[in-house]
């Protein structure tokens, strides 16, 4: 589990998704996920509530995926634990890779 406190996290900042195990119900409030070891770029920080652990937590608001707007009246943030800060020392190569997201389809 990701041990960065939610402090260490600035909008614009680049980042790498750790975990993307998403509960099946995700479907529900997002269109697109993060993918795990795929570099994002955080758009915006906000507070959020995780529905299935009933904690509150720090969501970001990705560049690189957009969601609509879910049922509770604005983008649903994906939480900060999912995410490890980039680091500069990697080559300008790796932090240039394509960044395409998961598209959600729904099991019919």
């Amino acid at each position: 589990m990701n041990t960065n406190p939610p402090s260490s996290f600035y909008v614009g900042q680049k980042v790498i998704c750790i975990d993307d195990s998403f509960p099946p119900a995700i479907i529900d409030w997002c269109d697109s996920l993060p993918i795990g070891g795929h570099i994002y770029t955080i758009r915006a920080i906000q507070p959020g509530h995780n529905s299935f652990t009933g904690l509150s937590n720090l969501g970001f608001l990705l560049v690189e995926i957009v969601n609509g707007t879910s049922g509770w009246g604005c983008e649903a943030g994906f939480c900060h634990y999912r995410f490890v800060p980039w680091l500069d020392v990697c080559s300008e190569t790796e932090r240039n890779d394509a960044v395409e997201p998961v598209q959600l389809q729904s099991a019919q």
